[in-house]
């Protein structure tokens, strides 16, 4: 497990190489090309390009390969740590659609709301304006709704 910048958590053992991030960090999305295959056959795995560390790669944190991650791979660092707790409870869990105050673009944020407290935040796949992806404000902006220190 990776827990190389304040945003997310990277674990390769939950990794199935589905280069669904992969896709969502290049022509699907950010067009960042910050995530890629490194490897080859048995040694094949998902890395930033060059496999250097994630600060010092191409990486604009925008979140979008942790909304298309179907294992867990990737996830934000409040998950993890409510996870790493016991605390984290997904059935619990209600969500608020609202519009991001970032910019004008108008991009709706689906607030994932775990014992009063935002969790995460996402954007619903169907919405015109955001197919599913946001950006870095959009998507880990909401630590100063709840004036909480980062992580």
């Amino acid at each position: 497990m990776k827990v190389d910048n304040d945003l997310y958590v990277r674990d390769h053992a939950r990794c199935i190489m589905c280069y669904k991030c992969v896709k969502a960090c290049g022509s699907d999305a950010q067009f960042t090309f910050a995530i890629s295959a490194a490897g080859r056959g048995f040694d094949a795995r998902i890395a930033t390009e060059f496999d250097a560390a994630l600060p010092d790669s191409a990486c604009v944190y925008c979140g979008n390969c942790i909304g298309v991650c179907p294992t867990g791979a990737l996830k934000s660092v409040r998950e993890h740590e409510l996870r790493a707790a016991g605390d984290w409870e997904p059935d619990a869990e209600t969500v608020t659609t609202t519009v991001c105050s970032f910019c004008g673009v108008g991009c709706n944020l689906e607030l994932r709301v775990q014992q009063g407290s935002i969790v995460n935040v996402t954007s619903p796949a169907d919405h015109s304006v955001t197919h599913g992806h946001l950006c870095i404000k959009g998507r880990f902006g909401f630590q100063h709704v709840q004036n909480l220190p980062p992580s």
